[in-house]
């Protein structure tokens, strides 16, 4: 699985603010090392992601890219099959290290650093598209970080970030007896009420 990254015609050019942004957030991630630029960081972390990806997904990605990125990505995702490359997170991480000279720890990082930044900025749609065609050990490193600090926060139809309804208590009845048709397990409740003031009375 080989990946071809060039960045000199992208950093010849002016940074769009975006991508500027993003390359911003992953130098100050701490993850680079001291050898490694951000553009080319991003670029290698993008290109190998989209090789795991369906032709037509791979260019809805650099399509979704701010300009300069975009034009580092998008010779990776021009010309190549269309059936998407199969390999788990130790193969991705593997080929990105060996691509940047550094180890798979390193790339581990590097990955989960050019992810968060670019998951912030694109459409939240796309983040998700890609998430759907990963196997669950590369959704470890893509898609876990969209919900903080972006501009498309769109939170999940997950009712365990809901917050639980409250509790019925004597000033808010439970929703079956506050009028209406009253159940027979509100009835039960009622008469089992209604026997406990008896007693206090007596």
């Amino acid at each position: 699985m080989g990946i071809m990254v060039n960045t000199t015609t992208a950093a010849a050019r002016s940074i769009d603010d975006v991508s500027e942004q993003i390359f911003r957030q992953v130098e100050q991630s701490g993850a680079l090392p001291p050898h490694l630029g951000a553009p080319e960081a991003v670029g290698a972390a993008l290109c190998t992601l989209s090789r795991r990806l369906s032709g037509g997904e791979a260019r809805d990605l650099a399509a979704a890219l701010p300009s300069t990125i975009q034009a580092i990505v998008q010779p990776c995702t021009t010309h190549r099959d269309e059936a998407p490359e199969v390999f788990g997170r130790r193969e991705f991480l593997e080929t990105l290290a060996e691509h940047l000279h550094i180890d798979t720890d390193q790339a581990s990082a590097v990955s989960h650093a050019v992810f968060a930044a670019v998951e912030r900025e694109i459409p939240m749609k796309e983040v998700t598209d890609i998430e759907s065609q990963l196997p669950a050990d590369l959704k470890d490193l893509w898609g876990r970080h969209r919900y903080v600090g972006s501009s498309h926060v769109e939170r999940p139809a997950d009712t365990s970030l809901a917050e639980p309804p409250p509790r019925a208590g004597v000033d808010t009845p439970a929703p079956d007896q506050r009028g209406g048709d009253v159940g027979a397990d509100s009835t039960a409740a009622g008469s089992s009420g209604d026997a406990r003031a008896a007693r206090r009375a007596g």
